[in-house]
């Protein structure tokens, strides 16, 4: 179903047929984008309108007409985009790739290998990972090697990244750490998460669980692994 549609409440049957078939429409799109897995196409008002005078043998003039097409067009693209994001791995414009400040300002790891990945086996070793807003959360270098050796179409998915607010003891300070994949959605305040610090490794309380937007200060150490609190 289409992300936050709401649903209009109307006085008459004739307003609820219409918004019915409306969203029902719209999901269509969602669909579509979800089976082609293009994150290129892009649909205009223009391309609505002619769409709906074919199908229906009519000639749609008026403002109002204008208005209700520029409407539908933002939602059906809205829709198209967010099935292609569920359909899995897409290729998109390396060009609308978004990084953030602290990817940009912090020399990467193992690019050296990476490189050398990329020129034995023509392939990127990592995936790239974006999130709801196109914004890169993982896969830095292999956006860094696409770029470096002018590929203008890389292959991404996208996911979610979610970082624990912890502290070495009840009411201590707090520190953050990025969970794992494996891990997102299953950890919880009052978790113990055993961890690498500057110190090595330590378990510390999980206080907070949030999502992270990638735009911190500063790479994360990861979570090794969890110790769930006793029901």
């Amino acid at each position: 179903m289409l992300e936050q549609f709401q649903y209009p409440i109307f006085e008459d049957d004739m307003g609820r047929e219409f918004i019915t078939a409306y969203i029902n429409a719209v999901n269509n799109f969602y669909e579509e984008g979800k089976k082609k897995k293009n994150s290129g196409i892009r649909f205009t008002s223009d391309m609505v309108k002619e769409w709906y005078e074919r199908t229906y043998n009519t000639k749609c003039e008026f403002e109002e007409d204008m208005m209700f097409f520029d409407i539908y067009t933002e939602d059906a693209n809205r829709a198209w985009q967010q099935g292609v994001r569920a359909g899995g791995v897409v290729d998109i414009p390396t060009d609308e790739v978004k990084i953030y400040p602290c990817f940009a300002a912090h020399e990467p790891e193992k690019m050296q290998r990476k490189e050398r990945y990329f020129e034995e086996t023509g392939l990127l070793q990592s995936q790239i990972i974006l999130d709801s807003q196109g914004n890169l959360v993982d896969g830095y270098t292999s956006y860094l090697v696409a770029r470096a050796h002018g590929i203008q179409c890389v292959p991404v998915r996208y996911g979610r990244r979610q970082i624990v607010r912890a502290s070495h003891k009840p009411g201590g300070k707090l520190y953050s750490w990025e969970l794992p994949g494996i891990l997102i959605d299953r950890v919880s305040a009052g978790d113990r998460a055993v961890v690498r610090t500057e110190r090595g490794v330590r378990t510390v309380i999980v206080t907070a669980v949030e999502e992270c937007a990638g735009n911190g200060p500063e790479p994360l150490r990861m979570v090794i692994r969890v110790k769930r609190k006793k029901p």
